[in-house]
Parts: structure tokens; C-alpha cells; sequence
């Protein structure tokens, strides 16, 4: 063996030692054709467009994270123990249009309005094929779905750890810098994003249009709440956040309103979350 230039016995026969230089060679040739078969995946067994198991979270860029936390309901305090996402802006025409290949809105003409008139299963739907899309796109690892908020985790998003009737205050003299509603909206929708976001960096919380969550309607039980996903079944869905048709008032961080599923009108749409499921439904 050599060691900085000095020799030293190696104890392998002359033989070896004349033919070790000839492996060296020819392992120096192989290493490259080795490296090819191994980046080209070696013996092709097929390939496939299932995201592994593997697959790495990448919400949209959109999204905004949301801490677990608590929030004061009425008198009683709700609690959330898992973080979610939830979208920085309602969603627009133009994301409905492309995933689902039309627009129910009534208010066409600009793409970044938000799309409404669709029923509470529309967006769901909706929901549903973003997730199939990111799935297939290696962007969403096993448990994890876009969906629909619950009420739950709108409110405390909307209020965004403040205790006032709106999360920039009490005063309706402020509305106009946050919120499209019948006082400034002139009879209409508007492109998502213009007015102030809340605290939290989410856009149109209060108007513009009213957003589907994925509760059954129900009066609030009495009592503290750890992530409440609201009853099994009801007849009617819950909407949140005031919209362009109606007075700043209704769009209060703690005002709700229900409709049908199967009913789309033209002041209602939504924004999607991100989560974790278990067994089909959102973590708890």
C-alpha cells in the first residue's frame, strides 16, 4: 500500500497486486453504465400514476395554514385541536371552469369573481375532484383531502383569534375597506382579493358572496365544543360570511344562515380547506 508516498508491505502476492490496475479499469468504465441503469430505474417493472405513500404535502399556493386553537362561540368555548389550511380567496369562475368544465355563476364576465348559484353537493364536488387531481399529482400523502370547513374551523379562521362583531372591530364605519355588501357592492359580485384581508391574511371573509361549510344545520349545543362537525343529518346546510346582497350586519363573524344542498343562488359560494381525514371524515 502507498500512504503519502511511502511504501509499506501489503502482504498481496505479485500476481494480484499486476492484475489489481486491470479491475480498477474496468470498474471505472462500469460505474457510469451502473449509474444509468439505476437512474432509469434498473429492471422496468411498469410505471404508474399513484402517488406512492410517500407522496409530500404541497398545498396550493393559496392556501393559508391555520394553528389549532380556541375561539369563543356565544359564551362557550370551541376548541380545535388539528391544524388545517384553508383558501386565501373564495374560489373564482375561472378555478371552477377549469377543473369542472362550466360555470353556474349568475355574475359571468370576469373570471376572478367568485363563482356562485352552485348547490352545497357543487362544491363538494368540486372539493372532491381537487383532490383526486392532487393525489394524482404526487401532491397529497395518504389521509389528507380538500374539502369544504366545517363551521367550526370558518369561524375561528374568520374571527382570526379576535373577540370583536367583525375581526377588523366592532364599527361598520371600517366595513367598506374589508367587505363587499349591499352598502357598497352596487347590486353585485367582485373580483376576489380587492378589499383588506383579516388578520389572518384571508381575503372577502365578511361579503362578497356567502360560503357553503360542510355542517348540517342545527341550534349550537350549550356547553364547551371540541372539534364540532355538526349533526349527522338535517335538512339544511350552513352558509357564513355575508354577502354583496345583504346589509354589513349579517356579515358578523358569528352570523350563520342555512339553505337546502341541492339549492345554488347567486349570492352563495365557497372557499376550500385542506386536512387531515380518519375513516372518511374530517380529523377530530
Amino acid at each position: 500500500m502507498i500512504d503519502k508516498g511511502r511504501a509499506y508491505p501489503s502482504g498481496i502476492p505479485v500476481w494480484r497486486s499486476q492484475f489489481n490496475p486491470l479491475i480498477l479499469r474496468s470498474w471505472w468504465f462500469l460505474i457510469p453504465v451502473v449509474a444509468l441503469l439505476f437512474q432509469g430505474g434498473g429492471c422496468d417493472k411498469g410505471t404508474s400514476n399513484t402517488p406512492s405513500e410517500a407522496s409530500v404535502l404541497v398545498p396550493l399556493s393559496n392556501m393559508v395554514p391555520i394553528k389549532a386553537g380556541t375561539f369563543l362561540r356565544i359564551k362557550y368555548p370551541v376548541t380545535l385541536t388539528h391544524d388545517y389550511w384553508l383558501g386565501k380567496f373564495e374560489v373564482t369562475q375561472g378555478e371552477f371552469m377549469a377543473l369542472m368544465g362550466r360555470n353556474p355563476s349568475h355574475f359571468k364576465g370576469d373570471t376572478n369573481r367568485p363563482v356562485e348559484k352552485l348547490s352545497w353537493y357543487d362544491a363538494q364536488a368540486y372539493c372532491q375532484e381537487l383532490t383526486r387531481r392532487e393525489q394524482k399529482a404526487g401532491h397529497l400523502p395518504s389521509g389528507y383531502q380538500y374539502r369544504l370547513p366545517s363551521e367550526a374551523e370558518w369561524e375561528y379562521a374568520c374571527q382570526a383569534r379576535t373577540t370583536n362583531l367583525f375581526s377588523f372591530g366592532d364599527s361598520v364605519t371600517e366595513a367598506a375597506q374589508y367587505a363587499w355588501t349591499l352598502e357598497n357592492s352596487e347590486g353585485t359580485t367582485h373580483p376576489v382579493g380587492q378589499k383588506r384581508p383579516n388578520p389572518w391574511g384571508l381575503y372577502d371573509m365578511h361579503g362578497n358572496v356567502w360560503e357553503w361549510c360542510s355542517d348540517w344545520f342545527a341550534p349550537y349545543p350549550a356547553g364547551p365544543l371540541t372539534n364540532p362537525v355538526g349533526p349527522a343529518s338535517s335538512k339544511f346546510k350552513v352558509f357564513r360570511g355575508g354577502g354583496w346582497n345583504q346589509a354589513v350586519e349579517f356579515a358578523r363573524s358569528r352570523n350563520r344562515f342555512m339553505m337546502s344542498p341541492s339549492n345554488g343562488i347567486h349570492f352563495v359560494g365557497f372557499r376550500v380547506a385542506l386536512g387531515q381525514t380518519v375513516d372518511g371524515k374530517n380529523k377530530e
